[in-house]
């Protein structure tokens, strides 16, 4: 008897040690779990593991980071990641960049607001990087202190996992300290469209926003565009000319999708676009 217990008990710890049937991946009448189910909570257990971001709500009502509570501000994001996501889900893209022509066009700031829309889309995971490795300021603009950038990352100095912040169990942030060398080399590197791969990969993400340097300063984005499914064009309202604009749509397609145009810092609304205030 005592013999038949201990060879029961053997058996016993040898299924548990094999991963199929250990404890995790078993439901609550011991069955195993189906694999998309094991998966799903392998994705879970990588996203908790990444640093959480320190929610700063007064920086982020200071950089008109609106999107995060929602609401009447938070509108027009809501609108553009509702208007992107179908574009997404029709089209089959994941990797969106947004780019603008020149600097100051409210670039960073729109893709904050989007990001931060995405992540109140529970049922969505997505990433946002801040790849203008010249001039970073999603780590500022989101009141986030670092002591490591994407450069670093993408040579495999710093853990990925390590560097990124999450904002609750569905939008992870990558972010800049500082400028980083060599930005159009590193953006063109099959390292970095390793890293995104790896990205998609570890997160499942459903959708990979990109901040990039405006086109018409530095060959950084020109490069990058070839590991991106679409982009989104923002311009700055009665400042960036229409010949510019036309332009930088025909760069943009030669490269990859355009998935549409952002008019940003617009201070009226007119009869036909309405106004989202009178209705909140």
């Amino acid at each position: 008897m005592e013999r038949l217990q201990a060879a029961l008990q053997k058996a016993r710890a040898q299924r548990e040690a094999t991963p199929f049937y250990s404890g995790r991946n078993r439901n609550a009448r011991g069955a195993p779990l189906p694999s998309s189910r094991r998966r799903a909570s392998l994705v879970d257990d990588v996203w908790q593991g990444l640093p959480e971001m320190e929610v700063c709500m007064d920086v982020w009502q200071l950089h008109r980071l609106f999107a995060y509570k929602g609401g009447a501000d938070a509108a027009p994001f809501d609108l553009l990641r509702t208007k992107l996501l179908r574009m997404v889900r029709e089209q089959g893209w994941k990797r969106i960049a947004i780019l603008s022509a020149n600097a100051d066009a409210g670039k960073s700031t729109t893709v904050a607001n989007l990001a931060l829309s995405f992540a109140r889309q529970q049922d969505i995971r997505g990433v946002c990087i801040d790849f203008d490795l010249r001039r970073p300021s999603m780590a500022r603009l989101l009141g986030q202190h670092l002591q490591t950038n994407m450069g670093q990352v993408i040579r495999e100095e710093v853990p990925l996992d390590a560097h990124m912040r999450r904002l609750g169990m569905n939008m992870a942030f990558a972010m800049n300290d500082l400028p980083v060398s060599q930005p159009a080399e590193l953006l063109q590197s099959k390292r970095t469209e390793e890293l995104i791969s790896d990205i998609e990969r570890r997160y499942s993400s459903d959708v990979v926003l990109f901040d990039m340097p405006p086109m018409m300063v530095a060959d950084d984005a020109h490069g990058f565009l070839r590991w991106v499914d679409a982009a989104l064009i923002v311009v700055e309202a009665e400042k960036t000319p229409l010949k510019q604009i036309d332009i930088l749509e025909r760069q943009v397609a030669d490269l990859t999708n355009v998935a549409g145009i952002v008019l940003n810092k617009c201070n009226y609304s007119d009869e036909y676009t309405g106004s989202y205030h009178d209705y909140y």
